[in-house]
């Protein structure tokens, strides 16, 4: 989607809010800080979004009722910019009409397909696996085995994804030997979406969380496909640098305590 196409703006009793359809969120031009989640803040009845807003915080009031208020029905995404989700659904403007947003920014057919269990599958490095969160497990699409554990992943700081180092020929997760002098042959790194991002439906029903709105914020992904890191854009070049100056100074160290202490006088 152009960067440069100026925003859409929406008016809440004189409040000017730029629509951003990325977020799904109404931003308040003025203060940018302030957004309010078609998701979180507002009830999707389909048709429109009902909207509790308070005109004097210019924030959403779900449990408060005073004079200041107003029950306000929002216009759907499709109709508040319709360019915008044409360009990032991939859908034609034509095409829009009729549709709410849950069925333009969740993909229909794959949802359908997910609920009447067909589980996701992800490219491991060439090869198909299939996500099993009930069972925590990715599982070989064509053979069943390998099964490939997801506890053996460990999660990124930013807890959007997982890593583990893996070997492509083996099809399974091995560990790093801290005293690694080598490159180890074949290894690779794997990046791949945590939960939300592997199967949501499944993420929803083991988290207790509202589906619909789990999948607006986390839509079905297609063609899963983990991120194949090689070691040499790792921390492994630099462990290996450490263990070889670690072992080089040991020798130096091992040389100096054999040597004798005192010459022989003949």
């Amino acid at each position: 989607m152009s960067k440069l196409r100026n925003p859409v703006i929406f008016e809440i009793g004189g409040t000017s809010f730029e629509v951003d359809i990325d977020k799904q969120v109404l931003r308040q031009t003025n203060d940018q800080a302030n957004e309010i989640s078609f998701v979180k803040d507002m009830g999707d009845s389909g048709k429109y979004y009902l909207l509790r807003y308070n005109h004097v915080t210019k924030r959403p009031e779900p449990e408060r009722y005073d004079q200041y208020i107003e029950t306000i029905a929002i216009p759907p995404l499709v109709q508040l910019d319709p360019e915008g989700m044409s360009a990032k659904y991939g859908i034609p403007i034509d095409q829009l009409a009729g549709k709410t947003d849950f069925q333009v920014i969740v993909d229909q057919n794959a949802l359908e397909l997910r609920q009447s269990g067909a589980l996701p599958q992800i490219d491991l490095a060439g090869e198909k696996f299939t996500v099993d969160l009930r069972l925590q497990e990715l599982r070989n699409s064509r053979y069943f085995f390998p099964v490939i554990s997801l506890k053996s992943f460990e999660l990124t700081n930013d807890g959007w994804h997982y890593e583990a180092y893996y070997h492509p020929v083996m099809k399974q997760v091995v560990e790093i030997d801290p005293k690694l002098l080598e490159f180890p042959e074949g290894v690779v790194k794997l990046k791949i979406p945590n939960e939300l991002g592997l199967d949501p439906v499944a993420a929803a029903r083991q988290y207790g969380m509202d589906e619909r709105e789990l999948l607006r914020r986390h839509p079905i992904q297609k063609d899963l496909k983990a991120e194949v890191i090689p070691l040499s854009e790792t921390h492994i070049p630099a462990l290996i640098r450490r263990n070889r100056e670690a072992l080089q100074q040991e020798h130096r160290d091992n040389a100096q305590r054999s040597r004798p202490k005192h010459r022989h006088k003949f």
